[in-house]
């Protein structure tokens, strides 16, 4: 079990490696053409075409580092990545997470919540759900590309929000972000 619990936690490395990067663009108002809302009504304004466009790109260094490092794990914590192109997977992974948040923030819009808000009221419904949304998205996509047990997908979901919380506390420390949620 302990095997499988690390398989999950790396599989989180290139989406870590993306959303780092990406915090960079918005930190230092990158790419300011493509700050665009997606469908402001809907989704909010943070719902941007830059995060559509840039999480995907900023992932595949993730995703090629996480396939170079599957060559230096021990046989048991092998991840089976032969026949994956590392590119596409990184685009996929990074483009999982992106579509898979635009739900949350429709329901959180038609319930009020304003965009980059975290309500008191099911706050931490609505602080668990900003961290599983997108994990479905990068999950579903390593189901499509790897051939892993369900208990593999299903530990990245239950220790996905918490790497999330931990990573988005350290952006906040280093001032990448502004909130630590």
């Amino acid at each position: 079990m302990f095997d499988t619990v690390v398989i999950a936690l790396w599989l989180t490395l290139p989406i870590v490696v993306g959303g780092v990067a990406h915090m960079f663009f918005v930190a230092n108002d990158w790419l300011p053409s493509l700050k665009v809302a997606i469908a402001e009504k809907l989704f909010g304004k943070n719902k941007t075409w830059r995060g559509v466009v840039v999480m995907p790109l900023v992932t595949v260094p993730g995703a090629l580092l996480l396939g170079s490092l599957s060559d230096v794990l021990p046989g048991r914590l092998a991840l089976t990545l032969e026949g994956v192109s590392l590119i596409v997977l990184g685009l996929s992974l990074g483009l999982g997470y992106v579509i898979f948040e635009l739900p949350n923030s429709y329901i959180k819009r038609r319930v009020g919540i304003a965009p980059g808000a975290t309500p008191t009221r099911g706050r931490l419904f609505f602080i668990a759900m900003d961290q599983l949304d997108s994990a479905f998205g990068f999950a579903l996509v390593y189901a499509i590309f790897l051939d892993l047990p369900a208990i593999t997908y299903l530990l990245l979901l239950i220790q996905f929000p918490f790497v999330a919380l931990l990573v988005k506390r350290l952006l906040y420390w280093v001032r990448l972000k502004k909130s630590y949620l």
